[in-house]
């Protein structure tokens, strides 16, 4: 009895010792997979999907943006060369740049001393888009989620189960 209450002992404190370290690896790690899964989805999961709003196709006249007007350049009615540029392309993914540099501009890091991750990015853009800053439309990809907080508490399980094996 004395042998498996030591061994369930040692298994509770390397558990203690281990499980701060990976919780915080797992935030970081599901945090990353939950902002890539928002732009694939092209919307913000909480506890549904709210997608984002369509890209702009008009002027402030309200006339199409995407087609040619007239036959003088192109066909009357026909994609233009913006328009045939933005027809199937993510919303928030650039033309003719690898098409997802916000999407992988976001690192995380872990501060083991103030047990935190922080998510940052060297876009400047990101925060106008994320919070629909200066007239722009909100189009969130970060922030809290009751998604993300189910899928951290899943990870942290399993990986508590790995432990106390």
């Amino acid at each position: 009895m004395a042998g498996s209450f030591n061994n369930l002992q040692r298994l509770l404190i390397r558990a203690s010792k281990d499980i701060p370290d990976k919780a915080l690896r797992v935030m970081g790690v599901e945090g990353k997979k939950f902002i890539d899964k928002n732009f694939r989805d092209q919307g913000f999961t909480d506890t549904s999907t709210k997608k984002w709003d369509a890209r702009k196709t008009t002027d402030s006249f309200g006339n199409d943006i995407t087609r040619y007007k007239t036959n003088r350049v192109g066909r009357e009615g026909s994609l233009n060369r913006y328009g045939s540029r933005n027809a199937d392309r993510a919303i928030l993914v650039g033309f003719n740049t690898g098409g997802d540099k916000l999407k992988n501009s976001f690192k995380y890091s872990v501060s083991q001393g103030s047990q935190r991750v922080v998510f940052r990015t060297y876009k400047s853009y990101a925060a106008r888009h994320n919070e629909g800053l200066d007239g722009m439309p909100k189009r969130q990809f970060i922030g809290k989620s009751e998604y993300l907080n189910r899928q951290i508490a899943d990870k942290i399980k399993r990986e508590l189960d790995k432990t106390l094996r």
